[in-house]
């Protein structure tokens, strides 16, 4: 009987191993997916922090040529 007891706790120790192995594995794959999202998103940050750079520089140049241009009105 003592052996029988040895055997079942092996068995039921090798089946938990395995179902916590597969359940990492799972654990690791999804863990992949979402730094790959997570990568992606930063990427297009970035662009879109360049985008907004780039036409934060051009309402600048707007204004600067708007004022400009009312100056002259007014010193007309």
């Amino acid at each position: 009987m003592n052996d029988k007891v040895t055997e079942t706790l092996a068995i039921n120790t090798g089946n938990m191993i395995a179902s916590l192995n597969v359940q990492v594995a799972k654990l690791q794959v999804a863990l992949k997916e979402q730094k790959q999202v997570n990568d992606s998103l930063k990427e297009e940050n970035d662009q879109l922090k360049i985008e907004n750079a780039a036409l934060r520089k051009k309402v600048k140049a707007n204004e600067s040529s708007a004022n400009s241009t009312n100056n002259q009105q007014d010193n007309k």
